[in-house]
């Protein structure tokens, strides 16, 4: 690798942001030789290749805290100088499908070979991690002595102890991809809440072959308007009435709220004592990198389940 896309390089531009490892959109443009304006241009002309699980934009507390807490003093001038692009505006943050779409938008051999150096990285920091478990006993004792402290040092504990229960998925293993998913699915009791403002038919298709309709009676899909269409609505009713014939009652309802639809960043599988961050099913079915790590953090369901609609 040249200069620009040595480990410690990049290593130093990956932030955790919502529970998501990403990168800036100055940071990603400063290691692609682009001006930042010219860069987040070029990604606006193919904005449909990336939602909002590819790429969004902080918010002022975000930045504020990410600038505070990486100790990086000039990320401010990204606000308050037009050294980054020529404009103010909050950054866009890049998570790992957003950079590894990245390379199909900036057609280059520099793009390719930064894409490449920085997946690695991403891949490497996922394993170090989940290899340090010396590291994490240590924490976990600590733990034990400030249970009774500030609840944000108890969030803290949790992140650190998340990597853990993580389902790495990667391109070229559709069939280990899959069945990471089915285990997911076929693990839940009870109900499945699904949220995925992109769900697609595939999800479908994992539904059908995976639940158990022993230990699942209910199952609800929360979705955005714009994936609905003919096929998939008639997918989805010829699947509703075959798990009727089971027993399990399915119902698929749609976000048409404009500020819900913009607050929802992530996709979940919810069980009984049971939630998944996913993927969404497009990035599943397009084999990209990504995974599915349980949480202890459940999103308010029920809320967002009344504030949409039935199809």
């Amino acid at each position: 690798m040249t200069d620009i896309v040595r480990e410690g390089i990049i290593e130093k531009k990956i932030f955790l942001i919502r529970g998501l490892s990403i990168m800036l959109d100055r940071d990603l443009a400063e290691l692609y030789g682009a001006q930042t304006k010219v860069f987040i241009q070029a990604v606006k002309r193919n904005k449909d290749r990336f939602p909002d699980d590819f790429m969004f934009r902080l918010t002022k507390k975000e930045f504020e805290n990410l600038r505070f807490n990486s100790g990086i003093s000039n990320l401010r001038s990204q606000i308050v100088t037009s050294s980054w692009g020529g404009r103010r505006y909050l950054p866009y943050a890049f998570t790992e499908q957003g950079v590894a779409m990245l390379s199909s938008v900036l057609n280059s051999k520099r793009a390719i070979q930064v894409n490449i150096g920085i997946m690695r990285i991403f891949v490497r920091i996922r394993k170090l991690v989940s290899a340090n478990k010396g590291i994490l006993n240590r924490f976990t004792q600590l733990e034990d002595k400030v249970q009774s402290h500030d609840k944000k040092i108890r969030t803290i504990f949790e992140v650190i102890h998340s990597p853990l229960d993580v389902k790495l998925l990667f391109p070229g293993k559709p069939f280990s991809n899959k069945k990471a998913i089915r285990d997911v699915i076929n693990s839940c009791q009870k109900h499945i809440y699904w949220v995925d403002k992109y769900f697609s038919r595939v999800g479908l298709d994992w539904l059908s072959e995976s639940i158990n309709t022993g230990k699942v009676k209910d199952i609800r899909i929360l979705m955005s308007s714009e994936k609905v269409d003919k096929k998939f609505l008639s997918l989805y009713k010829d699947l509703k009435e075959e798990l009727k014939r089971d027993g399990v009652k399915c119902e698929l309802r749609v976000i048409f709220d404009k500020k819900l639809n913009a607050d929802i960043h992530d996709r979940w599988i919810i069980s009984e004592n049971l939630c998944y961050n996913m993927p969404s099913t497009d990035t599943i079915a397009r084999g990209q990198y990504s995974e599915v790590k349980r949480t202890v953090n459940f999103p308010p369901f029920d809320e967002w389940w009344e504030k949409s609609k039935n199809i």
